[in-house]
């Protein structure tokens, strides 16, 4: 599959991922010199962890919670489980106690748990790693994320983990792998930084995405529909990791922006007549972006007749779909078929190449794809894409 988007933001992105690495290196040894007592100075792998990014960002974590699966050597900290008893450590994996909500030793490299200095039994459940990948499924409920598990007006939301990754990890599975089969440049940035994944299950209307910088290198993945397969998950890694590719990619954004990201580019008129401020550049652009994604990744399937007759028939609809909502989003920049000056005072020269191939994938799916589009119903669709309200209006026909 042609991804030309990838040789411009593959050396970027390691620059940035680079920038970021010192960065996460610069703090800690501004906070805490000893730090690197403990751990391999040299090692990528701890400042890119996630949850490491996460500390700096917030640092609502315990730093030696996260450090201690990479520690050189044997190392003992305090740490509390969750309501369930379980432990996650970084690099490590999961504990599980029967202590619930109860305040522990951890004897690291050792791998054993104490209370008032006596051994307790567990069970180590190592890291879950999506086969054939290098991605980590974070199968339960973490602590440390739930600051992030909240509705569009901050209220905390009840997000199950557990039950509904197991319910997909055979569609997520088969979507990861034909992905990294069917656009192997893709899966590659994926892999490097996207590398940590969560399945859960919230309606939309409350929210849709956890997606955050704050958070960067976990994909979140909203299954709450009952009927989603394979399919779904390959629009939908296509999509959050391409947020997360995105944050690390637009690390600077005045790299991409002659203006300032913050600035408002689509506003709505309320029923009472009262416009609201809704986008900025920086949220289009990320838009934008995860349509190119998405596209290359579902074509790219259906091209190597990866479906049955059902599934390419979604696959094709939610193609329909994403050129509807990215033609709209071009609009707000520029005419796509017609017009790029307003796009060129936008954009600097290294944005302006990436919104250039965006805009040429946006015509090359349309055009590929307007004889099986053509007459699709699309009115009946709510903001996410749903298969049982578009094949009410579009029989599959056998």
């Amino acid at each position: 599959m042609n991804n030309p988007i990838y040789k411009i933001i593959k050396p970027l992105l390691i620059e940035n991922s680079y920038e970021l690495i010192n960065s996460v290196k610069i703090l800690l040894f501004k906070e805490n010199q000893s730090i690197f007592d403990l751990i391999d100075f040299n090692d990528e792998a701890i400042y890119c962890d996630p949850f490491i990014f996460m500390y700096i960002k917030n640092r609502e974590q315990v730093l030696e919670n996260i450090i201690i699966g990479y520690a050189k050597n044997n190392m003992e900290i305090e740490i509390t489980t969750d309501e369930f008893g379980r432990i996650y450590i970084p690099n490590v994996g999961w504990l599980h106690t029967s202590y619930k909500k109860t305040r522990l030793k951890l004897h690291g490299k050792e791998l054993k748990l104490s209370k008032n200095d006596r051994m307790i039994h567990f069970k180590h459940e190592p890291i879950y790693h999506i086969e054939n990948t290098k991605i980590e499924l974070l199968k339960y409920n973490l602590a440390s994320l739930k600051p992030f598990y909240c509705d569009s007006e901050g209220v905390f939301l009840d997000v199950e983990i557990n039950q509904i990754s197991k319910h997909h990890i055979q569609n997520i599975t088969k979507a990861y792998n034909l992905i990294k089969k069917h656009i192997p440049s893709q899966f590659e940035l994926i892999e490097k930084y996207a590398s940590k994944c969560v399945i859960f299950k919230v309606d939309t209307n409350k929210r849709n995405s956890f997606a955050t910088f704050a958070a960067n290198g976990i994909s979140f993945f909203n299954a709450y529909q009952d009927d989603y397969d394979e399919v779904f998950f390959i629009d939908d890694v296509a999509h959050q990791t391409g947020h997360v590719i995105f944050n690390t990619l637009t690390y600077d954004i005045t790299k991409f922006l002659k203006i300032s990201s913050t600035t408002i580019l689509e506003t709505i008129n309320l029923p009472n007549g009262i416009p609201v401020e809704k986008r900025s550049i920086h949220i289009i652009f990320h838009a934008l972006y995860t349509y190119y994604t998405t596209f290359i990744c579902l074509d790219a399937c259906i091209e190597n007749n990866s479906f049955d007759k059902k599934q390419q028939h979604e696959a094709i609809g939610r193609i329909a779909f994403y050129l509807d909502k990215c033609y709209n989003d071009l609009l707000l920049i520029d005419n796509p078929v017609s017009s790029e000056i307003k796009s060129k005072t936008i954009f600097t020269n290294l944005g302006f190449k990436i919104y250039k191939e965006i805009k040429n994938k946006w015509f090359e799916m349309f055009y590929k794809w307007r004889k099986e589009i053509v007459d699709f119903d699309m009115t009946n669709q709510p903001y996410n894409f749903t298969y049982s309200k578009f094949v009410a209006l579009n029989p599959l026909k056998f």
